[in-house]
C-alpha cells in the first residue's frame, strides 16, 4: 500500500494518537522512542492501522495488520507533505519577533473579519477561523504536520489568508518545515529564550534565518521597529512602520489614561489602553490591512486586542484592574512605563515561569520595582523548578514587595488593597491562559476571572 492510494481512499495523516480513527494514518515526528512506543499502541487501540515514524524506530512487526511507512529525514517529510496536502488558494502571514506576536496576528484575523475577509489565525490562543476557535493548541507554532493538518481545514472552509505565529523554538525545531510566507511581520527584536539558545545571537539569528530563509517570490516584509530596516536592507520589498506613518500622516491623540484615537485620513479609531506598546500593534495591524487589502477598514473596534493581553477590567466604583501576559523585561517595561503619570498607587502581582530564562527574572524585578508602589511576588506557572526559589530571586530585586506564596490569596489581597487605597492593580505574568502549572500538574486557574469575582464580592 502506498501513502498516494491512501490519500485518494479518503485516509488523513494525524499527529495526535487522541485523534485517531480507522481513516488515520497516525505520523509520529520525534526521536523519543519510548514516546513513540507508547502513543503507537494508543493510536492502534483507535482502530489506526498505518504508522509513519522515524527509520531509526524500525523493528521487528509483531501485528501484521499494521503497516508502517519509514522516514529518514526532513526532505522525507516534505515529500510526505506534498502527497497530502496543497495550500494554492491560502496567503500565508507570518508574525514573529520578540514580543507582540500574539497581539498582532490574533488581532488582525480579527481585523479581516470584521470586515467580511475570511481569515485564520494559529498561534497562542490556539487556531480560529474567522472569530471562532477551532480547537486549542499546546504550542504557540503547532508541529509542521499539525500546522498542515490546520491549514487544510482553513482551505477546507474557504479562508483566503492565515496568520500564524511563529516563535524563534518552532523554527529551530522545525515546526514549520518547508512552508513559506506571502507576508511576514517582524516586531522586534530582545532578549528572551536564552534557557533553549544559549545567546543573545543564537536568537537573534534564528528570527533572521526565519525570515530570509521562507520567503516566496514577491514577499512583503513588515517591520514594526524601524532599528531593524538595517538587517534586511536587501530585502526587495520591505515596509517600515516609520514609513508608513508618514505616508498616510498617522496620527495619534491620547485622550484618557486609557483611551486613544488614531486618525488616518478620513477614518478615526478609538482605543482602550493603557499600553502604548499596543497601540504600536494597532498601527501595524492597520499596516498590514491596508498592504495586503489596498483601503483601510471600514471596522475597527477594541475586540481586536486579544484577551489578557493590557485587557482592562472597571467596575462600578472605577476601581481598574489590568490583565496582562508580559514574560520579559521588556514586555514589562511597555505596560508600565506610562502608569506613574497617572499619580496613582500602581499594585502588581506578578511571579516568573519555572524551567525557563533564569535571568530575566532580576531584570524583570528591577522594571517592576522602578514604575510601581507596591510588588505583590507570588507563584506563575513554576513548574518544576522550587516556586520559593524563583520568588526568591524576585523579592531580592525588588524595592517595596511583599511574599504571597498563593497566586489567588495574592490576587484576593492586592483587589482588597485598591478598595482601600484607591489605585490600579496589574495582574501579570499569565494573561489569558486558565491553568496554573506545578510540576507535571495543571490546575485551573484565570487571573480574570478570579480577579473579577473578587472585585464584585469583597
Amino acid at each position: 500500500m502506498k501513502l498516494n492510494k491512501l490519500k485518494k481512499q479518503g485516509y488523513k495523516i494525524v499527529t495526535n494518537w487522541q485523534e485517531c480513527n480507522k481513516k488515520s494514518i497516525f505520523l509520529f515526528n520525534s526521536t523519543n522512542y519510548i514516546k513513540f512506543i507508547n502513543y503507537e499502541k494508543l493510536a492502534i487501540k483507535k482502530n489506526c492501522k498505518y504508522i509513519i515514524c522515524n527509520i531509526k524506530f524500525k523493528r521487528k512487526i509483531k501485528d501484521a495488520s499494521i503497516i508502517y511507512f519509514f522516514y529518514k529525514n526532513k526532505k522525507d517529510l516534505e515529500d510526505i507533505a506534498k502527497i497530502f496536502y496543497n495550500f494554492q488558494n491560502l496567503k500565508i502571514i507570518f508574525v514573529t519577533g520578540t514580543n507582540g506576536k500574539t497581539s498582532i496576528a490574533y488581532g488582525a484575523n480579527r481585523l479581516f473579519n470584521e470586515n467580511k475577509i475570511k481569515s485564520c489565525y494559529i498561534g497562542t490562543l490556539g487556531f480560529f477561523i474567522n472569530s471562532k476557535m477551532i480547537k486549542k493548541l499546546v504550542n504557540t507554532t503547532p508541529s509542521y504536520f499539525e500546522t498542515l493538518n490546520l491549514l487544510q481545514i482553513a482551505q477546507n472552509n474557504f479562508v483566503k489568508y492565515v496568520f500564524i505565529e511563529i516563535s524563534s523554538i518552532g523554527y529551530c525545531e522545525g515546526r514549520i518545515g518547508n512552508l513559506n510566507y506571502n507576508f511576514c511581520v517582524l516586531t522586534n527584536l530582545k532578549s528572551d529564550h536564552l534557557d533553549y539558545h544559549k545567546n543573545l545571537k543564537n536568537y537573534h539569528l534564528a528570527k533572521i534565518n526565519l525570515i530570509k530563509n521562507h520567503q516566496k517570490n514577491n514577499s512583503i516584509l513588515f517591520i514594526q521597529d524601524d532599528n531593524l530596516k538595517n538587517k534586511f536592507k536587501n530585502y526587495n520589498n520591505l515596509i517600515t512602520q516609520g514609513y508608513f506613518l508618514s505616508k498616510n500622516k498617522i496620527s495619534i491623540v491620547q485622550k484618557k489614561f486609557d483611551r486613544f484615537v488614531i486618525s488616518i485620513k478620513d477614518n478615526s479609531y478609538n482605543i482602550e489602553t493603557v499600553n502604548d506598546y499596543m497601540i504600536k500593534n494597532i498601527i501595524t495591524i492597520l499596516m498590514v490591512y491596508k498592504k495586503i487589502i489596498r483601503k483601510l477598514p471600514l471596522k475597527f473596534n477594541k475586540t481586536l486586542f486579544p484577551p489578557g493581553r493590557s485587557e482592562i477590567i472597571h467596575n462600578k466604583k472605577n476601581e481598574t484592574i489590568i490583565i496582562d501576559y508580559a514574560h520579559s523585561k521588556d514586555a514589562y517595561e511597555n505596560l508600565l512605563n506610562k502608569l506613574p503619570l497617572l499619580n496613582k498607587n500602581i499594585i502588581i502581582i506578578y511571579g516568573c515561569g519555572g524551567n525557563r530564562d533564569k535571568t530575566k527574572r532580576s531584570q524583570i524585578a528591577k522594571v517592576v520595582s522602578k514604575y510601581t508602589n507596591l510588588q505583590i511576588i507570588t507563584d506563575d506557572n513554576p513548574r518544576n523548578e522550587d516556586p520559593s526559589i524563583i520568588r526568591k530571586t524576585l523579592l531580592k530585586h525588588s524595592s517595596n514587595a511583599i511574599e504571597v506564596p498563593n497566586r489567588k490569596e495574592a490576587i484576593k489581597l492586592g483587589v482588597k488593597y485598591i478598595k482601600k487605597h484607591k489605585g490600579i492593580l496589574i495582574i501579570a505574568g499569565k494573561g489569558h491562559e486558565d491553568t496554573q502549572t506545578y510540576k507535571e500538574k495543571n490546575y485551573i486557574f484565570n487571573d480574570k476571572l478570579i480577579s473579577s469575582n473578587y472585585a464584585k464580592n469583597l
